[in-house]
């Protein structure tokens, strides 16, 4: 038989499908991606760069610095960007 069975006939009241799924595999390890940070909004916005495996903040008011800084810093209730993320640009919104 398949992996969908269909029972039918005078005996059957109900018809039931069932579906066997395939076993699941490359699940032994978590999924881990690069960069990955708990800054979601910074992973998209344009002002973010990647330098020697960190995501840094490149926004307008950073670069007055005269360099990328971390995101915890921009991020920082006195940072650049702020708690709210004030210089977000995200490529989807124009």
């Amino acid at each position: 038989m398949s992996a969908y069975e269909l029972i039918s006939g005078p005996e059957a009241t109900a018809v039931v499908a069932l579906h066997a799924s395939p076993a699941c595999t490359g699940h032994s390890r978590p999924f881990v991606r690069p960069l990955a940070t708990s800054f979601r909004a910074c992973e998209l916005c344009t002002h973010s760069t990647a330098t020697a495996g960190r995501l840094l903040c490149d926004s307008p008011a950073v670069r007055l610095s005269g360099h990328p800084e971390a995101l915890e810093v921009a991020r920082s209730a006195s940072g650049s960007c702020g708690p709210n993320a004030r210089h977000l640009d995200i490529p989807a919104w124009h």
